[in-house]
């Protein structure tokens, strides 16, 4: 009988929802894009990519010519 509830117990344990993460903010998700090779606004896909490249690239600046903090206007 002792055997019984301990495989009870070990049974109910295996069923029960695991703890949820939450995301924490001071980490990034790592993307696929790379400072090289150099790209320009007419060939980065989205708004966040060409952010991307504004925030973590030495050239990045050269995405937002007229200095405004928006990168690549035609695609953001």
């Amino acid at each position: 009988m002792k055997t019984l509830a301990v495989l009870l117990v070990a049974a109910a344990s295996n069923t029960a929802e695991p703890p949820k993460m939450t995301p924490r903010p001071d980490l990034q998700t790592a993307q696929s894009w790379s400072c090289q090779p150099r790209k320009t606004c007419g060939k980065i896909s989205s708004c966040e990519e060409a952010e991307w490249y504004l925030a973590n690239c030495s050239w990045g600046g050269k995405l937002d010519r007229d200095s405004d903090g928006i990168p690549c206007e035609s695609v953001c």
